[in-house]
């Protein structure tokens, strides 16, 4: 996907500002010693699933691919509040927190999709790297104009019962 598809797909998504989702169900292999998902693949769907989503912020592999720039995560925090057994069906969201000029601060939620609650949640702190140049870089004007009209739009939405943030783009 170019830059700018990816672009022309976030004006048509700012038009319904629902927030990006996915639903699946928790795999046989996420299963620990437990019998719950064990805590590190938590991580690696927020990471896996999530990037996939971020595609719909104009951040995703769409845009690496188009401009050879992405973002980087810098810090993470995860909250566990219930377990999910295996086929247990959940449903991904991603939603925009704050943004500037070469930040991204986003939460993911994951939930039980039939039973409603939230099992878990990952605050990301992502910057925005040149991948010629390994270093920080600012997001294009367009794409930044974007993100902050993600995080208007995602305000909308209450956070989930519970959760706090505890990241933030403030020093």
């Amino acid at each position: 996907m170019s830059a700018w598809s990816a672009w022309s797909a976030w004006s048509a998504w700012s038009e319904r500002p629902e927030l990006p989702s996915s639903t699946f169900e928790v795999e046989k292999g996420w299963i620990d010693e437990y019998g719950h998902m064990n805590a590190a693949r938590y991580v690696e769907v927020f990471d896996r699933e999530g990037f996939k989503l971020l595609e719909q912020l104009g951040v995703g592999l769409g845009y690496t691919e188009a401009t050879r720039c992405g973002i980087y995560t810098v810090d993470i925090h995860v909250a566990y509040y219930r377990e999910l057994l295996v086929g247990s069906p959940v449903v991904l969201r991603v939603r925009a927190l704050q943004s500037d000029d070469k930040r991204l601060l986003c939460l993911m939620e994951l939930s039980h999709a039939t039973e409603g609650y939230v099992a878990a949640t990952m605050e990301q702190l992502s910057v925005h790297v040149n991948l010629e140049t390994r270093r920080a870089a600012p997001f294009p004007g367009a794409l930044a104009e974007q993100l902050a009209l993600a995080v208007k739009a995602h305000a909308a939405h209450p956070l989930p019962a519970g959760c706090r943030t505890l990241l933030s783009l403030k020093r």
